[in-house]
């Protein structure tokens, strides 16, 4: 049954402020993570940039709005997990043995949470506004479990088109050697499934509320509608995931403009909470017993 997602909107800021929220929470969100002198100053300059636009959003230094200080905080402690490099690291850093921690995104996620809670906060915007309201909650933490089986369906569907445009350009090993690489750096972390799962409750809350909660209702003010507000949202979440090969953005791409689709349509987040959370443990224990079988030591197909 759908559900009037009109609440999403209630007390929404306008146009413009909408369009430079959006755009803010997406570059502290993908804030540069590379390393060396170079990815350093990139972010020194862009943490300069972001310092001064959240504080031209939030004001906190007026009376009304001394909780702003909150979100600056937010600000700072995600730029602070940024050098994980898990969203933007290239597939040649993956291949010269690139490590993936777990701790700087768990970082990010928090301080991306604070900020955003905060800016929602500020506009004078609730729970309800972002998909979390608290009446039938039960219900959608159930219903988390046919959109995560409906979410393998796409998954599937996009990997059949991806695997045959991989044949056809010739990109099937390059695509393959990054996905393996992607699986040997989370297998470096030394994590197991439970300790995994519980982190990802924190990193995939942390993108729906952001991409879905948050950027897709602001998108919806910008752009009018919402079908193109929830695949620009995907767009967005698909440019973080370029570490994990060139034409995994374009699969990365749909389960977000699914995720975003469910969204729309029942104006909820614990659903795609719990679908998003699970699909990821999933996967991840299928990569622990393809690693245990020696799959991932040995070399692509040539």
């Amino acid at each position: 049954m759908r559900r009037d997602v009109a609440v999403l909107l209630e007390n929404a800021p306008p146009r413009r402020r909408a369009l430079s929220e959006a755009a803010f929470v997406f570059l502290a969100v993908l804030g540069p993570s590379s390393p060396g002198p170079k990815g350093q100053v990139v972010l020194a300059v862009l943490t300069g940039v972001l310092l001064a636009w959240g504080l031209a959003l939030l004001r906190p230094w007026e009376p009304t709005r001394a909780g702003g200080w909150l979100g600056i905080l937010g600000l700072l402690v995600a730029l602070s997990g940024t050098g994980a490099g898990a969203w933007v690291a290239s597939a040649a850093e993956l291949e010269r043995g690139f490590s993936l921690s777990m701790a700087p995104l768990c970082v990010r996620a928090l301080g991306m949470i604070l900020l955003v809670a905060v800016l929602v906060w500020r506009d004078g915007q609730g729970l309800a506004q972002v998909g979390l309201a608290r009446e039938g909650w039960a219900k959608e933490l159930l219903l988390g479990v046919p959109v995560l089986v409906a979410t393998y369906a796409v998954h599937l569907a996009a990997s059949v088109l991806i695997g045959a445009v991989a044949v056809a350009l010739d990109l099937a090993d390059k695509e393959l050697l990054a996905r393996k690489g992607v699986a040997a750096a989370l297998m470096d972390t030394g994590l197991g499934v439970p300790a995994f799962a519980a982190i990802m409750v924190l990193v995939t809350g942390f993108e729906e509320f952001v991409f879905r909660g948050f950027l897709v209702p602001r998108l919806r003010v910008v752009l009018g509608r919402w079908v193109p507000a929830v695949l620009v949202a995907a767009v967005l979440f698909s440019v973080g995931h370029f570490y994990e090969g060139t034409l995994a953005v374009f699969q990365t791409f749909v389960l977000g403009a699914w995720f975003g689709f469910v969204f729309w349509f029942r104006g909820r987040l614990l659903p795609l909470l719990v679908a998003h959370a699970a699909f990821n443990t999933i996967s991840f224990a299928l990569m622990l017993w393809l690693s245990k079988s020696g799959f991932l030591d040995k070399p692509p197909p040539l």
